[in-house]
């Protein structure tokens, strides 16, 4: 196992990829943590344009795409919950076509779940209503808050049994999500990767989740904790794929370059 912290989504991606790169492609059991979540600096704003821009020059979904297909944040900002709840209805039927979204979205997941007697829960919503409900009391439960791959309709789910379990490439790859309350009240939140993309996904993936734990977190008023990734298996993508050894090692250098540029301009 080996770990990666940084203040930022883009700085902590920034130094998991180098070490994934000094690792020759693959690291079993890869943690990053992310110490502010929501924080943005000139040089976490550098280094994302910068890989959205190698994204685009390969034909791959940009960070912002990745980011809301775990949580809706443009319905949010727009519509609050209710809007987001509408997901299913309303975003979902249009990019649903999409082969990137054959196995569905996480976003899809989290507002729409089909029950074993035909009734239909919103995951998300029964959630933070029960961290609501937690927090009332003196002493809340800092512990019971899964968003996990097999538990009652009461919890947040990602992994489906009957859809999941015969894919083998694509599809659904984030298995679990833990939401913990620290001492101060805080919202911690942990996610576990059954196998993570670190060029196309993991900055699209630490910002929609980075999204979504501020989302629960500002609608039960609490602060928001650190962020943690646990990829049980990270890959960086050479097979199959656009790009080679080359442009990577040229991609980190302008990431750090950019990011240098912008320190010394702030």
């Amino acid at each position: 196992m080996q770990t990666c912290t940084d203040r930022t989504r883009a700085g902590a991606w920034l130094k998991a990829v180098k070490l994934l790169r000094a690792q020759k492609e693959r690291i079993y059991n890869l943690l990053v943590e992310i110490e502010e979540p929501a924080a943005v600096t000139p040089q976490s704003r550098s280094v994302e344009s910068t890989v959205d821009a190698f994204l685009r020059a390969h034909s791959c979904q940009p960070i912002h795409t990745v980011a809301e297909t775990i949580f809706p944040a443009a319905e949010y900002r727009t519509g609050g919950l209710a809007k987001v709840y509408d997901y299913a209805k309303t975003i979902y039927p249009g990019i649903r076509s999409l082969p990137a979204n054959r196995h569905g979205t996480y976003a899809l997941r989290l507002v729409q779940r089909h029950c074993s007697d035909g009734s239909t829960v919103v995951p998300l919503e029964l959630l933070i209503e029960k961290l609501r409900r937690q927090l009332k009391q003196r002493g809340p439960q800092r512990a019971i808050y899964e968003v996990d791959l097999g538990l009652e309709p009461l919890e947040l789910k990602f992994y489906n049994v009957e859809t999941d379990a015969d894919n083998v490439r694509g599809g659904q790859c984030l298995s679990h999500v833990s939401l913990k309350l620290g001492q101060k009240r805080e919202l911690y939140l942990t996610a576990l990767y059954r196998y993570q993309y670190f060029l196309q996904k993991a900055l699209g993936n630490f910002k929609g989740l980075a999204r979504l734990q501020a989302c629960i977190a500002r609608e039960v008023g609490i602060p928001v904790g650190p962020l943690v990734c646990h990829a049980t298996l990270a890959a960086l993508e050479v097979q199959d794929t656009p790009w080679g050894w080359p442009a990577i090692d040229g991609l980190i250098a302008e990431c750090d370059a950019t990011a240098s540029a912008a320190e010394c301009a702030a």
